[in-house]
């Protein structure tokens, strides 16, 4: 008998359905995905077709330093593709052999549990959840879910409260979602907007630019484009890059507004599990959002479409979600001489 918990998650935490085999990139390819030792024998030990069998064998491999949380390590092909994966874009051993054989991290994915919290999100790095969040017209509401997991905590009300309360200005639709980061930032470091010019915003963001175009392959033609149509450019180009956007909707800040609410929530801002304080972490907030801003703009031409938009978000927050992104921002930032609130929010006028 499992004991379910109470958790408290995003509206659309029940209602959400993978794409299946309909994504256009598969979030298994080209990262790295471990799976438990019990998982792994589990997956060997089980009556499969030969061919079946055939990729399971190559499916894994067990790296030096293993641990029983995480033994063995998903084995991409020469293009980065799972083994597993069919022709059709469906899990080859799902659908042979049902939910329950996949791993953890393949049935829940793009969902996290945190049951030290009770707390159910789900990340913006999946295509099907940008899907949803840009076509959604109402706030997201945060509800009690019930789920087969026991959670064993709350964070402390203080802490809880302010995560929420930063959620809540950024859905004040009284307010541009530029003006509500501010009130946020306001709110948790008690800062108000530098001055710094628009040259300067957009220089001390091209090593966002310059260190992504090398390390991340699912941003690296984006970040390759921005660099060369943002060259020299002026404000009022940089706006008209924006205005050639025929694919969103007539209210964009509506999309914004949940695309990072939703990220606000995943990451527990601003008390996320990286190495940053309060201040540091509305810092890289400011950073993440002109980053996004700047690949936008830099991409213009080729986001004619939804789909091409919702490829370069999701291509975005699966390297922001699942990596030392927004540590790195601070450290980025502060290089460039933002290392105040002050200063970060002057980026938010990009």
């Amino acid at each position: 008998m499992v004991n379910r918990g109470a958790f408290l998650g995003p509206d659309f935490y029940t209602s959400f359905q993978c794409k299946c085999g309909e994504c256009r990139i598969s979030c298994c390819e080209g990262w790295d995905i471990s799976i438990s030792q019990q998982e792994y024998f589990d997956i060997l030990g089980l009556e499969t077709s030969d061919e079946l069998q055939s990729r399971i064998t190559r499916a894994f491999y067990i790296p030096k330093g293993a641990t029983p949380d995480q033994y063995a390590v998903l084995n991409h092909d020469w293009l980065g593709r799972c083994p597993l994966r069919g022709d059709d874009g469906l899990c080859m051993l799902q659908v042979e052999k049902g939910e329950s054989s996949i791993p953890d991290i393949c049935r829940l994915y793009p969902r996290s549990i945190r049951t030290e919290l009770g707390e159910a999100t789900l990340s913006n790095s999946c295509e099907g959840l940008i899907e949803l969040l840009l076509q959604r017209p109402t706030p997201i509401r945060f509800i009690t879910v019930e789920l087969p997991y026991e959670s064993s905590g709350r964070e402390g009300p203080e802490r809880f409260a302010l995560r929420m309360q930063c959620i809540g200005l950024l859905q004040d639709r009284n307010s541009s979602v530029r003006e509500s980061i501010m009130a946020i930032g306001n709110l948790i470091c008690h800062s108000s907007q530098g001055n710094q010019s628009f040259e300067e915003n957009l220089s001390a963001l091209l090593p966002f630019i310059d260190l992504y175009s090398e390390i991340s392959p699912s941003l690296s033609e984006y970040c390759n484009k921005a660099k060369r149509n943002l060259a020299g450019i002026t404000r009022e180009e940089y706006t008209k890059r924006f205005l050639s956007l025929s694919c969103l909707p007539a209210d964009s800040e509506l999309i914004l507004e949940n695309l990072l609410v939703n990220h606000l929530f995943y990451e527990k801002f601003p008390y996320s599990e990286s190495r940053e304080n309060e201040e540091e972490e509305f810092i890289s907030l400011c950073g993440l959002l002109a980053f996004l801003s700047l690949l936008v703009a830099g991409n213009a031409e080729n986001l004619q479409t939804m789909d091409s938009m919702v490829d370069l978000l999701s291509h975005a927050f699966l390297m922001v979600e699942h990596t030392s992104f927004h540590y790195n921002a601070h450290l980025l930032l502060s290089q460039s001489g933002y290392d105040t609130p002050q200063d970060a929010m002057c980026l938010l006028s990009l």
